[in-house]
C-alpha cells in the first residue's frame, strides 16, 4: 500500500543522492512502483513533496539540538552552532533544501510553512534571552543577536559542505566563540 511515509522515503533519499532540483513525481512514483498520479493522493505537488521534505529535516535538526545538554546558555549556543554544522556537513542536499528552496508560490511564513525551522528560531532565542538576563551576552536585541550568530555559523556550515575537511568542527568551535568574546566584548 502507497503511503506519505513511503514517498517522503523515496523522495528524501532522491533529495540526498541527486540534489533538490532534480526531484521529480515520475522518478519516485517509478521507483515505488505506482504511476505518478497515484502521488496526487498523499502529496499535491512537487512543491509539496519538496516542503514536506525540508519540515522533516528541520524537525531532524529540532530533535538534535534538544539533545544538547551544556548547563550555560552560551554553552548551548556553541554545542548547538556544532551541532548545525555537523548537520550541514552529514546532509548537504537536504541542508540546502531546507534553507534555499522557496517555491514562488509560497510565501515565507515559517509558523504556518515549516513549524520546526520556527521552533529552532525559538530554541536559539531562549538561549539568547537567557544568555543577556544572566549577563553573558549584552542586553541587546535578541532577534539581532541571533540573526549575527545564526549568520557567522550558517556561513561556517556553507563553507563547511564545499570544503571536505575534517576541521568544520574545529572552524565552527572558533567562529561562535569569536562571535560570543566579539559580543561580550563589543
Amino acid at each position: 500500500m502507497l503511503t506519505r511515509a513511503a514517498i517522503l522515503a523515496v523522495a528524501s533519499r532522491h533529495v540526498e543522492d541527486h540534489g533538490f532540483e532534480a526531484v521529480s513525481l515520475r522518478a519516485v512514483a517509478r521507483e515505488l512502483d505506482v504511476t505518478a498520479p497515484a502521488l496526487y493522493d498523499h502529496v499535491d505537488s512537487k512543491s509539496d513533496l519538496l516542503a514536506l521534505i525540508a519540515a522533516e529535516g528541520f524537525e531532524e535538526m529540532v530533535a538534535q539540538f534538544r539533545t544538547v545538554s551544556a548547563t550555560a546558555a552560551t554553552q548551548r549556543l556553541r554545542a548547538r552552532a556544532l551541532v548545525y554544522v555537523a548537520f550541514a556537513v552529514e546532509h548537504p542536499e537536504l541542508f540546502r533544501l531546507m534553507f534555499q528552496y522557496r517555491p514562488a508560490e509560497v510565501a515565507i511564513e515559517l509558523d504556518n510553512e515549516l513549524p520546526a525551522a520556527t521552533r529552532a528560531l525559538e530554541i536559539n532565542f531562549a538561549d539568547i534571552s537567557e544568555a543577556i538576563g544572566k549577563g553573558e551576552l549584552p542586553d541587546r536585541d535578541v532577534v539581532e543577536l541571533s540573526m549575527m550568530l545564526w549568520s557567522a555559523v550558517h556561513g561556517v556550515a556553507t563553507v563547511a559542505m564545499m570544503v571536505a575537511s575534517a576541521e568544520h568542527e574545529k572552524l565552527a568551535g572558533d567562529v561562535i566563540d569569536a562571535m560570543l568574546t566579539g559580543l561580550r566584548i563589543g
